[in-house]
C-alpha cells in the first residue's frame, strides 16, 4: 500500500505562488509600510478594551449600584 495519494502529488497550492502571497511593491515601500508599525492592531485592541470597560461601568452603575449594598 502507498503512503501517498498519487492524486496529490501533481498538486501545487497557490501559496507557492508569489502573486498570491507577496506584497507587489519595492523594498522601500514595504520598510515606508513596517516603519507605521502595527497601529491598525493597536486601535483595536483599544476599542475591545474601551467597549468592555464602558459594559462594566454599565453594569455597575445600572445593576450592582440600584440593588445596595448586600446583607
Amino acid at each position: 500500500m502507498t503512503s501517498s495519494d498519487s492524486g496529490v502529488e501533481s498538486h501545487v497550492s497557490a501559496a507557492f505562488s508569489r502573486e498570491n502571497v507577496a506584497f507587489h511593491g519595492n523594498e522601500n515601500e514595504v520598510l515606508a509600510i513596517a516603519a507605521k508599525g502595527p497601529r491598525g492592531a493597536a486601535l483595536v485592541a483599544a476599542l475591545s478594551v474601551a467597549a468592555l470597560l464602558a459594559i462594566w461601568i454599565a453594569f455597575y452603575f445600572f445593576i450592582f449600584v440600584p440593588r445596595g449594598d448586600v446583607g
